[in-house]
C-alpha cells in the first residue's frame, strides 16, 4: 500500500469512527483540517450528514466492493454497521464514497447529486475486425475496414546495409484490443489473429523457407511445401512445421505458452531441446522455469475462438476474464484472490454482448458481475 493509500484509508477511518461516536479529540482535529483543505472536501463531508443522499448511493457503493482499497476499509465497515442502527449503517457506508472519490471516482458522486438514480448499464460490443499494418519503411494504414489481408508473391524485396549484409524486409500486423483479424500469405497459408496479437511477415519468402515472428494468438493453417517448412518464431522458442493446422497462445502477460495441434505435426525448439507433436497433443511452457510438458487435449477448448465461441472446461475464472477482456476491451477488478479460483465449465458465442455472456457466467450461481463504464467488477454472492 502507497503513502496516499495509507492517508486515504486513516481518513475513511475518522469518518466511520465519527459516525459511529468513537473519535476522540486528537482525530477530530485532524478530521477537521482534512475537510477544510479543498472546497471538495468540505462539500463531500456535508453531503454525509444527509441520509438521504447516502441512502440513495448505498446501492452504487456495493457494486465498488470490488475496489482493491475498498476492500481493505470495507471490513471495518462491516464491523460498524453489525454495532449500529439502520441509519448509522448507512452513514457508516458513507466513508467508502470518500474513499472511492479520492481514488478518482468523484464523476459519479458529482456529476448529478440531485438525481434519484443514476444509469451505469452500457452495452459493451464484442470484438471485430480490426487491424494496423506497417510496412517496411514504417507506414502505418489502418485496414480495419477490411475482413481480411491477402500478400501476393512478389519478386524478392530486401535492402543491403553498408557492410553489404541483406537484409529482409517485413510487413507486420497488429491486432489491438477487441480486435481480430484473418491473414492470407502468398504462400496460401491462412492466419486467424486473435485479439492483442502481432505478427512480422517477410514482404516475400526466400527461397527453401518461410519464417514468421509472433506475439499473442494466433491459428495458423499451413500450407504443406516439402521443399520449404514453415517456422513460426516465438519469444520462447521456435514451432517447425509441415503442412498442419494449430494454435499458439504466448502472451507476455501469461505464464504459459501453449501450442496446440490439431492435424499434421510440429516440432517446438528451444535452446537445443526439440519437443514433438501429434495430433490432439498441447505443448505448455512454463516461462518461469523453463520446463515443457506434453499431453493429449480437447483442442476444441483451445481453437474454439476462431469459429466464434468461447469453450471452457474447468477452468479458472481468472483466466477466462482475462481472455473476455482482450476481446472486449474491458478492465476486470475482483472482490477478492479466492473468486479468481472458482472454476467454470461452459460454452458461449464469442459475438455476443458482454452483457449476455456475464449472464452466462453468472449461472455458476457463486459470482456476481456488475458493469460499469469498460470496467467490470466481480464478487463472490456465497
Amino acid at each position: 500500500m502507497t503513502e496516499q493509500d495509507k492517508h486515504i484509508t486513516h481518513i475513511a477511518d475518522l469518518i466511520v469512527a465519527e459516525l459511529t461516536e468513537k473519535i476522540d479529540d486528537t482525530g477530530r482535529r485532524e478530521l477537521e483540517n482534512w475537510k477544510h483543505e479543498t472546497p471538495e472536501h468540505l462539500r463531500l463531508y456535508d453531503l454525509y450528514q444527509s441520509t438521504d443522499f447516502v441512502a440513495r448511493k448505498f446501492e452504487f457503493i456495493k457494486e465498488y466492493s470490488a475496489i482493491e482499497a475498498y476492500q481493505e476499509f470495507a471490513g471495518r465497515v462491516v464491523q460498524a454497521k453489525r454495532r449500529k442502527r439502520t441509519w448509522v449503517l448507512y452513514r457508516s457506508v458513507a466513508a467508502a464514497v470518500l474513499l472511492l472519490f479520492l481514488l478518482g471516482g468523484s464523476f459519479y458522486f458529482f456529476h448529478d447529486v440531485k438525481d434519484e438514480s443514476i444509469s451505469f448499464v452500457q452495452k459493451i460490443q464484442p470484438g471485430s475486425y480490426k487491424a494496423i499494418l506497417t510496412e517496411p519503411d514504417g507506414t502505418k494504414i489502418d485496414i480495419s475496414d477490411t475482413t481480411f489481408l491477402a500478400f501476393i508473391q512478389k519478386e524478392a524485396i530486401s535492402r543491403k546495409s553498408e557492410d553489404e549484409v541483406t537484409e529482409v524486409l517485413y510487413h507486420t500486423i497488429t491486432i489491438p484490443r477487441g480486435g481480430e483479424y484473418d491473414l492470407l500469405l502468398s504462400d496460401g497459408s491462412r492466419l486467424r489473429m486473435n485479439s492483442e496479437s502481432e505478427v512480422r511477415v517477410p514482404v516475400t519468402f526466400e527461397k527453401g523457407q518461410r519464417e514468421v515472428f509472433m506475439k499473442g494468438e494466433i491459428y495458423f493453417d499451413i500450407v504443406r511445401d516439402s521443399l520449404a517448412s514453415f517456422v513460426v518464431h516465438t519469444r520462447q522458442g521456435d514451432i517447425r512445421v509441415l503442412g498442419t493446422s494449430f494454435n499458439v497462445r504466448d502472451y507476455q502477460d501469461e505464464d504459459f505458452l501453449e501450442t496446440t495441434l490439431v492435424d499434421g505435426k510440429v516440432a517446438f525448439e528451444r535452446k537445443g531441446d526439440c519437443s514433438y507433436l501429434k495430433p490432439g497433443e498441447q505443448l505448455r511452457l512454463n516461462k518461469k522455469n523453463g520446463k515443457t510438458t506434453v499431453e493429449a487435449v480437447d483442442v476444441l477448448l483451445y481453437c474454439s475462438w476462431k469459429d466464434g465461441r468461447f469453450v471452457f472446461e474447468k477452468q479458472r475464472l481468472e483466466e477466462i476474464m482475462n481472455t473476455i477482456a482482450r476481446w472486449y476491451n474491458i478492465e476486470v477488478f475482483y472482490e477478492s484472490s479466492s473468486v479468481k479460483d472458482i472454476l467454470f465449465t461452459g460454452n458461449i458465442k464469442r459475438y455476443s454482448d458482454l452483457d449476455q455472456v456475464v449472464n452466462m457466467l453468472k449461472l455458476i450461481n457463486k459470482i456476481d458481475i456488475d458493469i460499469k463504464d469498460r470496467n467490470v467488477f466481480v464478487r463472490s454472492n456465497e
